[in-house]
Formats: C-alpha cells, sequence, structure tokens
C-alpha cells in the first residue's frame, strides 16, 4: 500500500480552522482548485455514508464519507476502486490543536494502492491536492 502525507502549522485556533473544514460537501469552498460539490446520495451533512460529486481533472470523483469524529476533528473518506489507477484509496483530513501557540496542526493523508508504474503519478496527483490545499488554509487564516 502506498501512501501520501501532507501537514502544515495554521496560525489560527484548531476550533476555528475546523469550523472552516468540518464540512465534507464544503471543500470547493475553501479548496482553490476544488469546485464545489453536489450531493450523490440521500444523505446530507456530515452523516457517514454520504456521497460528494465533483468533477477534478477530466474525472467525476464521487468521495464517500467513511468516518466523521467532530471531537478528534477528523474524517476520513473514499472513493471507487479505479479512480485515478488507485484502489482502497482512504484520505482523513485531521485538525489538532497547538496549545503552546493558539495555532493548528493539520494532516491531510491518504492510503491507497496503485500499479508500480503509476505510483509515482499517483503521489505526485495526491500530495497536489493537499499541498495546495493546505496553503490555501495558512493563507485563509494569516495575519
Amino acid at each position: 500500500m502506498a501512501g501520501t502525507k501532507v501537514s502544515t502549522v495554521v496560525e489560527a485556533p484548531a476550533e476555528r480552522v475546523w469550523a472552516l473544514v468540518r464540512d465534507f460537501h464544503g471543500l470547493g469552498g475553501w479548496h482553490p482548485h476544488l469546485p464545489e460539490s453536489r450531493l450523490g446520495n440521500e444523505l446530507t451533512g456530515n452523516t457517514i455514508g454520504s456521497v460528494r460529486v465533483f468533477g477534478f481533472d477530466g474525472v467525476m470523483l464521487r468521495e464517500t464519507l467513511l468516518a466523521y469524529d467532530e471531537e478528534a476533528r477528523s474524517y476520513t473518506y473514499g472513493f471507487p476502486d479505479g479512480t485515478f489507477g488507485l484502489d482502497r484509496y482512504r484520505a482523513t483530513l485531521r485538525v489538532t490543536e497547538i496549545t503552546e501557540l493558539r495555532a493548528s496542526f493539520v494532516e491531510w493523508t491518504a492510503r491507497y494502492d496503485v500499479a508500480p508504474e503509476h505510483r509515482e503519478a499517483a503521489a505526485g496527483r495526491v500530495h497536489g491536492v493537499f499541498t495546495s490545499g493546505l496553503a490555501a488554509l495558512r493563507e485563509h487564516f494569516a495575519g
């Protein structure tokens, strides 16, 4: 299994950062390179099993919310096998408080299976999405 992990420090309290990113269907509202999503099933909000649908890189993504933990400020989602050549894709976005700084540690990780010949391209695509999203969070809360 391959993986991608990107993290950053955001100069804002964890509760403020989480308030921005906590809505599973709100990704397009804060991520500069992803569009607004539409509901993919009858489940709304942060209900486990809820599906968000949006276009990215020529593909209609259907991401399903697999876990949501308000107290731990994290959620995990996945998409169907074969999307971008990845299987068993699972990603987690987590916001942790840095108590001494009144700042946040934000981590976005993914685990997936991918054929060896596609590993570098897949890792680059996932890393690019995660990096640009976390950079946007830093900028949003800067100064």
